[in-house]
């Protein structure tokens, strides 16, 4: 085959490759019909995982032509587009980024592009996904203009952990906020239980009291406070705010606590 111009010959056979290896790639993540019998879709899903994998791992050339195929030659289907650009933000990460940046922060594809977008962000180039989730989840989330809020900040706390930085004070600021979606905030408090410290220990303590109704952050900050504090040291305030607990449900809750972990 003759070299492409500008290209030497192994480039030109790399490129070669890519371009027919992401044509395979499309064939894998495109889903059978719905009326499909339980084994096709058990394998379609194993195909797509395995052809995933392997694609994320092949080098730039072929996160380059994914690149190119999202961009010059969309597939109808979003799930489809949505593994492209799962395949170049891992591949070829540098010549993805202000593609992920542009599809998390601008209105127009579907949502379930930005939001694998978000995530690759996150995982892929995490020190702009900082740079650019951070000051929206701290004072301008919009739900009309960005993907759903639970999953830019799933993408920030990935980005933090990516590069060994302590999510716990914006991680903190989210979980105790009342005007938050309770959604995001249940992923804080479950954060918090990951990422150890004092400001984590102490936002932990003030939602197990929360007054505000929801029971549910109330069981997750028991469940993230069992992960970080010593068992003695979670024993001892467990016993502390059960006596002093007005609702008799929770109380049980605790003491179902104190039973599985404190003997």
């Amino acid at each position: 085959m003759a070299a492409l111009p500008g290209c030497s010959g192994s480039e030109a056979k790399a490129e070669a490759v890519a371009a027919r290896e992401i044509g395979d790639l499309i064939i894998a993540l495109t889903p059978p019909p719905a009326t499909a019998i339980p084994v096709v879709k058990s394998e379609y899903f194993a195909t797509r995982k395995r052809t995933l994998e392997r694609m994320r791992a092949a080098g730039p050339s072929h996160g380059i032509a994914a690149l190119r195929v999202y961009r010059e030659e969309p597939p109808a289907l979003p799930e489809v587009r949505a593994g492209l650009l799962d395949v170049a933000a891992h591949a070829a990460p540098e010549a993805s980024e202000e593609l992920l940046v542009q599809l998390t922060t601008t209105f127009g594809e579907d949502m379930l592009v930005r939001r694998a977008a978000t995530e690759l962000l996150g995982e892929c180039r995490p020190q702009r996904a900082i740079g650019v989730l951070e000051p929206i989840l701290r004072e301008r989330y919009d739900g009309r203009t960005y993907p759903p809020e639970e999953r830019m900040l799933e993408a920030w706390i990935r980005a933090k952990e990516v590069r060994g930085e302590d999510p716990s004070p914006l991680v903190a600021l989210i979980a105790t906020d009342l005007q938050r979606a309770q959604d995001v905030r249940h992923l804080a408090t479950r954060a918090l239980g990951q990422h150890d410290s004092p400001l984590s220990r102490q936002a932990l303590e003030t939602l197990l009291v929360e007054s505000s109704g929801n029971g549910y952050i109330r069981r997750l900050a028991l469940q993230s406070l069992l992960a970080v504090l010593p068992r003695e040291e979670f024993c001892q305030h467990v016993k502390t705010v059960q006596s002093r607990e007005a609702d008799t449900d929770f109380i049980l809750v605790l003491q179902s606590a104190l039973d599985a972990n404190c003997r």
